[in-house]
C-alpha cells in the first residue's frame, strides 16, 4: 500500500470518526437534557400559545343505561360542598372499622389525566374529564349507585400534556350544571339531559390568559348567577346567568389583575356581602351588583391556587405555594368606604401554609397540610389558633405524612386522602390527632383531587381513576 493511499484511509476514518462523535452527543447528550412537564414553574407564561376557535358543547352522546336514578336528598353541588367549606354533613355514622379488603367499593371508573373532582346532585356524578383519544375536554354525568355513564357532553380542545389537564370542579344548581375546562371555556348544560344551554370563551370574550397548568378555577353559582374570575384586560369578575349566560355584571380591572387557580369566594366582611377573588397580582372584592369594594396588592405569589378563608368579622387568611407562605388580610370600613391591608405575613416554614388544597375552619382552629417546603413540617396535617397566628397548635408527627392530598371533616372527623391514594381517618381531641384507620383506596398517584361526600358516599380520584365508597355504617353491618 502506498504512503499516499494509506494517508487517504487515515483522513477517511479521522472524519468518519468526528461524524461519529456529533452523532453521539446529538443523541445521548444534547436529548437527555430534554426538560418533561413537572409541578414546578414551568415558564409556560413565556410561551405563545396557538389561538383555536372552539365549538364548546359541540359533541354529545348518549349512552344506553338499564340504570335507575335513585331518590337521593344528599348533594355536593359544588367546590368544598353545600356551604364551600368542606364540612360534610350525615345523619348517622360512618363505618371507620376496615378489614383487610378496606372500605365498601361501589365502583371505579378510569379518567383522563387530571385532577378534577366530582360533584353529586340528583343521584348523579359530574366530573368535567379528558378524554386522551378525542383530545377533548368532556363533562361527563354517571349514575351516582351504579357508576354507569349516562351521557357526556363536550369539544375538541387538542392540548399538551402539563402535568395533567383537567383540575376543576363543576357547579350544580336548579337543574344547570356549569363547568370551567382547562382552556377556559365555560359550558352551561341542563342537568337531567345534557342539552347545551350556553357557552363562554373566557379567552376570546374577555382577553383573560390561561394560568400556567391550565385553568384550575371553580365556577361559583349564587342567586341564580356563576360568578367568575376573569382576570381579562378590562374585566375582572363577572357574573353570569344561570339560565341564559347573559351578563349581569362586570368588574372591571383597573389593576390589571390575571387569572389564578384560585376561586371566587363569597363573603360577609363587615356586615356586607361581597365576591373576593385572589388574583395573580392582588386581591380585591365587589358588591353583589360588580361595584369594587377594596382591592389589596401587597401580597401577590406568582402562584395562587387556594381559596382566601374567611376566619372572623373582616379578616382573611390567604395562602399560596412555591414558597410564597401565608397572609392574614384585614377589611375595615369607614362610613362606605372599605379598606384592606396586609396584617401580617410568614414563610411556611414558620407557620400554617398550603400549596393547593383551601385549609378547613372549624371554630377558632384552622387546619391545613403544610407544602413541601415547610421544613420539618413538610406535608404534615397542622392544627392553628387564627387568633394566635403563626404559631401551630398541633401536627400529625413526622410519620403521617399527606403530600398534596385533599381532606374533609365528616362524623367528627377528618378524611385524608394521601398523594399515593391512602385514605385516613382522623379525629381531634384535646389539641391531639389521632389515626382511627387507613387503607389504599386508589392506585395511581398524585390523588389531588378535591373529595366528594353525599349521604355517606365518598368519591375520590387520583390522577387516573375515580371511586365511590360506601361508608355508611348500616350498609357494612
Amino acid at each position: 500500500m502506498t504512503a499516499r493511499a494509506l494517508n487517504f484511509i487515515l483522513k477517511t476514518l479521522a472524519v468518519a470518526a468526528a461524524c461519529l462523535g456529533i452523532w453521539h452527543y446529538l443523541t445521548y447528550t444534547t436529548l437527555r437534557h430534554v426538560e418533561y412537564a413537572e409541578p414546578v414553574r414551568d415558564k409556560s407564561e413565556n410561551r405563545v400559545v396557538k389561538k383555536m376557535t372552539t365549538q364548546i358543547g359541540a359533541d354529545f352522546k348518549k349512552f344506553e343505561s338499564g340504570a335507575k336514578i335513585q331518590t337521593f336528598g344528599a348533594e355536593w353541588p359544588c367546590f368544598r360542598g353545600v356551604s364551600r367549606d368542606n364540612l360534610a354533613k350525615y345523619d348517622g355514622h360512618l363505618t371507620r372499622t376496615w378489614d383487610e379488603a378496606g372500605p365498601k367499593v361501589l365502583w371505579r371508573k378510569p379518567l383522563g389525566e387530571g385532577y378534577s373532582g366530582a360533584i353529586v346532585a340528583g343521584g348523579r356524578v359530574y366530573v368535567l374529564d379528558y378524554i386522551e383519544e378525542d383530545s377533548s375536554d368532556a363533562l361527563r354525568c354517571f349514575e351516582l349507585f351504579s357508576g354507569e355513564e349516562l351521557w357526556r357532553r363536550g369539544y375538541k380542545n387538542p392540548i399538551r400534556r402539563n402535568h395533567g389537564k383537567s383540575r376543576t370542579i363543576p357547579a350544580f344548581s336548579d337543574g344547570v350544571v356549569v363547568s370551567l375546562g382547562p382552556a377556559a371555556h365555560v359550558m352551561a348544560v341542563d342537568a337531567v339531559s345534557g342539552d347545551l344551554l350556553w357557552t363562554r370563551d373566557l379567552v376570546e370574550a374577555y382577553g383573560a390568559e390561561i394560568p400556567q397548568w391550565y385553568a384550575g378555577q371553580c365556577p361559583l353559582i349564587e342567586d341564580g348567577r356563576v360568578i367568575l374570575g376573569v382576570g381579562g384586560e378590562k374585566v375582572l369578575m363577572t357574573a353570569l346567568d344561570l339560565r341564559s349566560g347573559e351578563t349581569v355584571w362586570e368588574m372591571p380591572n383597573e389593576h390589571g389583575l390575571k387569572m389564578s387557580h384560585s376561586s371566587v369566594v363569597s363573603a360577609t366582611l363587615c356586615g356586607t356581602k361581597q365576591y373576593v377573588y385572589a388574583g395573580i397580582g392582588g386581591i380585591c372584592a365587589c358588591d353583589p351588583q360588580g361595584k369594587q369594594l377594596w382591592i389589596c396588592t401587597k401580597w401577590k405569589p406568582a402562584v395562587w391556587a387556594p381559596t382566601p378563608l374567611v376566619i372572623g368579622d373582616g379578616r382573611l387568611f390567604l395562602t399560596a405555594g412555591y414558597g410564597a407562605g401565608s397572609a392574614t388580610l384585614a377589611v375595615t370600613k369607614d362610613g362606605d368606604a372599605f379598606t384592606a391591608s396586609i396584617e401580617q405575613e410568614w414563610k411556611p416554614t414558620q407557620g400554617p401554609a398550603s400549596e393547593q388544597q383551601t385549609p378547613i375552619l372549624i371554630g377558632d382552629t384552622m387546619f391545613v397540610i403544610q407544602p413541601k417546603d415547610a421544613g420539618a413540617r413538610r406535608a404534615e396535617f397542622i392544627a392553628a389558633d387564627v387568633s394566635a397566628l403563626p404559631a401551630v397548635k398541633s401536627e400529625s408527627g413526622k410519620d403521617a405524612r399527606f403530600g398534596l392530598g385533599p381532606y374533609i371533616y365528616v362524623d367528627d372527623a377528618f378524611w385524608i386522602l394521601d398523594d399515593e391514594g391512602v385514605l385516613s381517618v382522623y379525629e381531634y381531641k384535646d389539641d391531639r390527632f389521632e389515626r382511627l384507620a387507613t387503607h389504599k383506596i386508589l392506585p395511581g398517584a398524585d390523588s389531588w383531587g378535591p373529595i366528594a361526600f353525599a349521604g355517606g358516599l365518598m368519591i375520590l380520584r387520583d390522577s387516573t381513576s375515580m371511586v365511590c365508597l360506601d361508608l355508611r355504617n348500616e350498609v357494612q353491618q
